[in-house]
């Protein structure tokens, strides 16, 4: 049973280094897996130093078509696994990560799971200095356990059968966003999601608040591709629904934790919502969705 390992990368490069040498402490054996990254910047070619070696067996494959799903698609394409597994290039799965998906997969005769996922938890730079953004990631976290029982699953923390991503059409590369939610929900409605406190992936918290502004609108681009494209009225309900839950968020947050986590979650959410009208313009003018 070999798993393929596919990871997009897009300008993250100290990062991807950090993965791939993390991946060096997986305890299942090195013959069972595989690395496929996926460079999806169409400007400059992956290229790892001289002086970089790892000992499991590592592709470096190029998809020029923007968006990490089409990056994640071309993985596939290449890759000679029976089950794959999925983490962002800024991610650090725990050790045990393979070992302990391999185990649940040999003990599903009925080929049953449809996507197995779990916790990922957030890792802070410096704990007693949090950014804004930190904070702000601090109450927001990755809720994988609630998602899952939706029948969801997100591509930091993903395994599931070829067989199953095939029959299902793999995901949707015209989304930028909001395609694991897409296809996880797809193959819930026949398979089972399951979530496994021992499948671990640690995710580094976003320092900058930029990068949440990125984050949202990247959302609300693949959620207006998804469901409102042609929809101006209802998108505009959502739109503003989505403008006023950040701000109730970060009012209730005013009387339940500190002063100065409360008023950074506040200037977090208005840069957000600030991001977000932008990006709304942006959409019914018919522009490029965020990536």
């Amino acid at each position: 049973m070999i798993i393929s390992i596919v990871i997009p990368y897009y300008k993250d490069f100290e990062r991807l280094l950090g993965l791939l040498e993390s991946l060096e402490r997986q305890s299942l054996e090195k013959e069972n897996w595989e690395v496929i990254v996926v460079n999806n910047d169409p400007e400059l070619p992956l290229v790892l130093p001289n002086d970089f070696s790892v000992s499991y067996p590592l592709q470096i494959l190029e998809e020029k078509k923007p968006g990490s799903y089409a990056a994640r698609n071309k993985g596939i394409e290449e890759s000679k696994g029976q089950i794959f597994a999925f983490t962002d290039s800024d991610c650090i799965p725990d050790k045990d990560w393979l070992k302990n998906a391999q185990e649940l997969f040999l003990q599903d005769f009925k080929k049953e799971i449809g996507v197995l996922t779990g916790p990922v938890p957030l890792i802070f730079k410096n704990p007693n200095r949090l950014t804004d953004a930190e904070v702000y990631e601090k109450y927001t976290g990755f809720t994988t356990e609630i998602y899952a029982k939706e029948g969801h699953a997100i591509t930091a923390n993903w395994f599931s059968y070829k067989s199953v991503l095939e029959e299902f059409g793999c995901f949707n590369e015209e989304l930028k966003s909001n395609g694991d939610s897409e296809l996880s929900g797809k193959i819930s409605q026949k398979y089972t999601i399951v979530y496994k406190e021992n499948i671990l992936v640690l995710h580094p918290a976003r320092q900058q608040t930029s990068d949440l502004v990125n984050k949202y609108q990247r959302l609300l681009g693949g959620t207006y591709t998804r469901r409102f494209k042609g929809k101006k009225a209802a998108f505009l309900s959502f739109f503003l629904d989505f403008i006023l839950r950040r701000y109730r968020f970060a009012l209730k947050k005013l009387f339940t934790i500190s002063p100065k986590e409360s008023i950074a979650i506040l200037r977090v959410c208005h840069a957000i919502n600030r991001g977000a009208v932008q990006e709304y313009y942006n959409l019914i003018k018919g522009g490029e969705t965020k990536r």
